[in-house]
């Protein structure tokens, strides 16, 4: 869990806010390398800052926090705020739009997670929801999205590089290993699938893959190498139960991404929008003493 402490500096003049300043866990993507997790610190910034328009951020008066749609994390998502005391309502189950009642001037909207982070870039969402991997997968190191909350305790995984048991591969342990195989050529590359595909190809080329091509496929990855339309797969893996009955295996150093549910904020947003900073502050500070009790009592034993 991260240790956060933020302190907010609220505008003494109309000309120019310091926006905060914490010991930790908001950065921007660019910091974070593409296949690791770390911890970083925020620096604080001015809303002076030129680089910004006000022009790239919409009319609307709503705060909007973008929540995934479907599937586990939807679920614990709406778990976890309702244990910070922020339930959402949502009147109709089948529409898009719902409420936090503690949070005034906020709407939630469900959406796929890839899709949060594309509308927190072009500006229609302020704040999201979503694993680490979607953030980096999609949001491929865009400054503008901010990490505000990098450890939600929830939806734990890593992306990885997993190869068959069998064949070829069978004294294959390691990333080396793999990539020192002599039957990898041009001609011949070593065949990925994956639906990760800026996340894999930038970590294979990282770490001196020269004869690799990448597919895409979605769903139902570990069948492709017992098909025979690849060698290997780049995909989630949370227990490993799904590869082992798919006669796949993972390999040192094939870890791309440590990932989990994190919170994250537009920067133009903070910035520029009414309440966005407020609304921010009011979610981080219910989302720490929540895990923080949390966790006191995972350490106690409760």
């Amino acid at each position: 869990m991260a240790s956060i402490q933020t302190i907010f500096q609220y505008p003494s003049s109309s000309t120019t806010t310091t926006l905060f300043t914490s010991s930790l866990s908001i950065f921007s993507i660019p910091t974070l390398p593409s296949y690791i997790s770390v911890k970083s610190t925020f620096t604080c910034f001015s809303s002076s800052s030129s680089s910004l328009s006000s022009s790239s951020i919409t009319d609307r008066a709503e705060i909007r926090l973008g929540l995934p749609s479907k599937g586990r994390m939807a679920s614990e998502t709406l778990e976890l705020l309702k244990d910070c005391q922020l339930s959402v309502r949502q009147v109709n189950p089948r529409q898009y739009v719902a409420e936090i009642p503690q949070l005034s001037n906020l709407e939630v909207w469900f959406q796929r997670p890839k899709d949060i982070v594309r509308k927190l870039l072009s500006g229609d969402l302020d704040l999201g929801i979503m694993g680490l991997d979607t953030l980096s997968e999609f949001g491929q190191g865009d400054e503008d999205l901010i990490l505000v909350h990098d450890a939600l305790d929830y939806g734990d995984c890593h992306l990885s590089i997993a190869i068959p048991k069998y064949g070829i591969f069978e004294n294959i342990n390691s990333l080396s290993e793999l990539a020192q195989m002599p039957q990898w050529t041009k001609e011949k590359p070593l065949r990925v699938a994956t639906s990760f595909n800026y996340l894999g190809p930038k970590f294979m080329k990282e770490k001196g893959f020269e004869h690799v091509t990448f597919s895409t496929a979605d769903g139902a990855l570990e069948a492709a190498p017992a098909m025979g339309i690849a060698d290997a797969i780049v995909d989630l893996v949370s227990s490993g139960t799904t590869l082992r009955e798919n006669n796949l295996k993972e390999i040192e150093g094939g870890i791309i991404l440590e990932s989990q549910a994190v919170l994250v904020a537009s920067k133009k947003s903070l910035i520029q929008r009414e309440g966005v900073l407020d609304t921010t502050h009011e979610i981080l500070e219910r989302l720490e003493a929540h895990l923080r009790a949390a966790g006191n009592c995972k350490y106690e034993g409760r």
